[in-house]
C-alpha cells in the first residue's frame, strides 16, 4: 500500500486533504468521508483499498485522465 511516512495516511488521502486545505473547515473528515464512498478507503478507517493505493500512486495529471 502506498502510504506517506510522515503521517501513516495513504498518498491518495494526503491529495485530497492538500486539495481541501483552506475551501473547507475539517479536510480531513471530507477526504476521508469522500474517499470511502469512492471506494479508495475502507469503509470507517484510513486504510487505501487497491484502488486507492494505485491511484494514490498517480501524479495529478494521471488522476485527471481517469475521471
Amino acid at each position: 500500500m502506498a502510504q506517506n511516512k510522515g503521517r501513516g495516511l495513504p498518498l491518495i488521502m494526503e491529495a485530497a486533504v492538500k486539495e481541501l486545505k483552506g475551501k473547507v473547515a475539517n479536510p480531513y473528515a471530507v477526504a476521508s468521508s469522500t474517499l470511502q464512498k469512492s471506494g479508495s478507503l475502507k469503509p470507517g478507517t484510513n486504510t487505501a483499498t487497491s484502488k486507492g493505493a494505485k491511484r494514490g500512486r498517480m501524479t495529478e495529471a494521471q488522476r485527471a485522465k481517469t475521471r
